[in-house]
């Protein structure tokens, strides 16, 4: 009897042993698109594996902004994360095939443009040791303001926030426009204090922060295209079995495709939403054709 107990407490230790965490974060809060569907996916993968594989979120920026995620990542305390595409720009994976400021008018065109730039983005960073799950749609990041901004004039003299990324202070650089570098949760107190009055976001970030309570004009001229990707590095999969792989991989990949879909239906919603509630200003197209004269294009 007490063989029989020690062999079947071995054989309990050795599948725990066995059992793969994977640790995910996100700046994205529960209850978000992206926070529940990947927790549905986690409790999905947990019941096809037998509990082998658990997924364990993140959400809300509690592990620090993507730079400190990439670095948790790297000394393995975390398993992977869904980022922005400027992130990317940390893994040398070139990620700017459909992020350049002023580049799109029309959600078609970026559809155009991903037929090639989706397949291209994940190589590039298989290449460099890492599984991408994505493009995942953000939608179009447009200019909010306090008083009608509808030219490059407007834009230089306002008092701007934007998210502090390379591709941001290229852009400032080249069009000599300044903004305050400010972290997200401090972007409303700005607003409210006139530390800032205009700011570049998509509408569905706008609404969700409520930034949108301390603006009144929306111009409608999209600035740039915003997108994330779930990103696992791939010394991190390697304590799973082939078809432990296979269950995570396929599960990921329809995330990724109806996760996109949603958040393209969630955007468009969140700009009508917006266009009844600010002012829209359209921007001068002899201003938006000089703009695009002095940015470089894919």
């Amino acid at each position: 009897m007490r063989r029989l107990l020690v062999s079947l407490l071995a054989f309990g230790a050795l599948t725990t042993a066995q059992a793969v965490e994977l640790k995910i974060a996100t700046q994205y809060p529960p209850g978000s698109l992206a926070v529940t569907s990947l927790a549905a996916l986690a409790n999905d993968l947990s019941d096809a594996t037998g509990g082998e594989v658990e997924l364990k979120l993140y959400p809300s920026g509690v592990m620090g902004n993507d730079p400190t995620v990439m670095r948790k990542i790297r000394v393995g305390q975390l398993h992977g994360a869904l980022v922005s595409s400027s992130t990317l720009a940390l893994l040398d994976v070139p990620a700017d095939g459909i992020s350049q400021p002023f580049q799109f008018d029309s959600l078609t065109a970026v559809d155009d443009a991903r037929v090639q730039f989706d397949a291209r983005i994940r190589a590039q960073l298989q290449q460099a040791g890492w599984q991408g799950f994505g493009p995942l749609d953000g939608g179009f990041a447009y200019l909010m303001s306090q008083r009608p901004v509808d030219g490059m004039a407007g834009l230089q003299s306002s008092k701007l926030w934007l998210p502090d990324t390379p591709t941001v202070r290229d852009l400032s650089h080249r069009v000599d426009i300044d903004f305050a570098v400010l972290g997200v949760g401090d972007v409303l107190a700005a607003l409210e204090t006139g530390a800032i009055n205009a700011l570049i976001a998509p509408p569905a970030a706008a609404l969700t922060l409520n930034w949108h309570s301390r603006l009144d004009y929306l111009t409608d001229q999209p600035v740039v295209y915003t997108w994330g990707m779930l990103i696992l590095p791939e010394r991190a999969l390697t304590r799973l079995t082939d078809d432990q792989r296979q269950a995570l991989f396929s599960r990921l990949e329809r995330w990724a495709r109806e996760l996109d879909a949603q958040m393209r239906q969630s955007n468009a919603s969140a700009r009508t939403a917006l266009l009844s509630l600010l002012t829209p200003v359209s921007f001068a197209p002899t201003d938006l054709r000089d703009l695009r004269q002095q940015l470089p294009m894919p």
